[in-house]
């Protein structure tokens, strides 16, 4: 930000590891980023949440688009990814 002179702070939040090695870190993300993806009408609610996680992620120290969480990874290693990513936590439910 020119007039401002502010740095965003995109650093290493978090991180974990799935069970085939692949390191995922969860990183800062601008506010433009996350507003450009709520803002796309053309998205579902679980596309525009898969886009929101490959903004927010490294893969083993590299950026993702959607385009590679979908075609390389298992849909459980998915729901284990967006989960960790966006603090999902797992519901109880009592009666089970």
């Amino acid at each position: 930000m020119e007039t401002l002179k502010l740095k965003v702070n995109l650093d290493v939040k978090r991180s974990m590891t799935l069970a085939s090695g692949v390191k995922i870190d969860v990183v800062g993300m601008t506010g433009r980023q996350a507003s450009v993806i709520a803002n796309n009408k053309r998205l579902s609610d679980f596309d525009r949440g898969v886009h929101y996680t490959a903004a927010k992620i490294r893969v083993n120290d590299q950026p993702v688009v959607a385009d590679d969480l979908l075609d390389c990874f298992t849909d459980d290693d998915l729901t284990t990814i967006m989960k960790f990513a966006n603090n999902i936590e797992e519901e109880s439910h009592p009666n089970e």
